[in-house]
């Protein structure tokens, strides 16, 4: 049994029970009830806080326990931090199982998944490679692929490479990890990854190591530290794509400046890389760039030559 899939049915189990969450017998017997997860066998104490804290540890979802005067019972815990990727965390983990249980044959008397998985639709994202990478993180093993980069027409393979963190971004996962300790950390697409093994060889994890602060100043997945400095960007956004812009921001710095019938403004402090760019371009006329001017010279310029495709 592949471990992600128990990290995965005990999360969505614990969300399930709600606020009120579920006591670790409710828990055993659903693992004992669920053929594909338990097949009827026994899930104790042990296995369940030894899971619970790997959940922890891979995820950041904490499954707390509380007392509601009589016993003890086990919930997902709310959390502020990082709200907006736990929260697609936790979606996914429930859309997934309920995926995988509609597809292994389970008995219709015991879900309703094969009801639902008809009406659930998903944009496909390549990850194969991503359990094991999870259990390299977990275990502080190094690892060995091949990853095929777009500017060559050969793989290039890591041997020895050493797992630090995942991101995703556009519906990819990205590995940042470092190939040599004198090396600086490099980010590789899994969907670029083949061949992944896990060695037997293991590393020390860099305590100093932060992955949010690694890209705090980022749009998406490109830093460049050097070649593009941090600085305050000025959107003005007609009405009605300023609905979907406060709902869903941009950056974590951004802050609306400014609200009028007619237009908003929202400010944000990152590195105006090229990701960021083409974002501002997929955004169309509902955009403009205020500040600063240098991203007003290149959205012209971009727009330019778009328009030069279509004469």
């Amino acid at each position: 049994m592949n471990p992600l899939k128990k990290y995965i049915w005990l999360v969505d189990t614990v969300m399930r029970a709600g606020e009120k969450g579920a006591t670790l017998n409710q828990i055993s017997n659903a693992y004992a009830y669920d053929d594909e997860i338990g097949g009827g066998g026994e899930y104790n104490q042990r296995s369940f806080h030894r899971h619970r804290k790997e959940v922890q540890e891979l995820f950041g979802i904490e499954i707390e326990c509380y007392s509601d005067g009589s016993q003890f019972r086990y919930r997902v815990a709310d959390s502020g931090k990082e709200g907006y990727f736990r929260r697609w965390l936790l979606d996914s983990i429930a859309v997934n199982r309920i995926l995988w249980t509609a597809t292994i044959g389970s008995d219709p008397q015991k879900s309703d998944s094969k009801d639902v998985a008809p009406y659930i639709a998903i944009e496909e994202t390549r990850s194969e490679p991503l359990p094991i990478v999870l259990q390299a993180l977990k275990q502080q093993q190094m690892v060995q692929f091949d990853y095929q980069p777009y500017w060559s027409k050969e793989a290039v393979h890591y041997f020895n490479f050493q797992p630090h963190a995942l991101k995703m971004f556009e519906r990819r996962w990205y590995l940042i990890g470092r190939y040599k300790e004198e090396m600086p950390h490099i980010i590789l697409a899994l969907d670029r990854v083949s061949g992944m093994e896990l060695q037997e060889e293991s590393y020390e994890r860099d305590p100093d190591f932060d992955v949010e602060e690694m890209f705090r100043d980022s749009y998406g997945i490109i830093l460049k530290a050097d070649e593009v400095a941090v600085e305050e960007v000025w959107l003005k956004v007609d009405p009605y794509q300023a609905n979907y812009v406060r709902s869903l921001p941009l950056h974590h710095s951004q802050f609306e400046v400014k609200q009028t019938d007619e237009f908003s403004v929202f400010c944000m402090r990152l590195r105006p890389t090229l990701d960021f760019i083409q974002k501002l371009l997929s955004l169309g006329s509902t955009v403009e760039v205020m500040k600063p001017e240098w991203l007003r010279d290149e959205m012209r310029k971009e727009i330019k030559s778009m328009l030069g495709k279509y004469k």
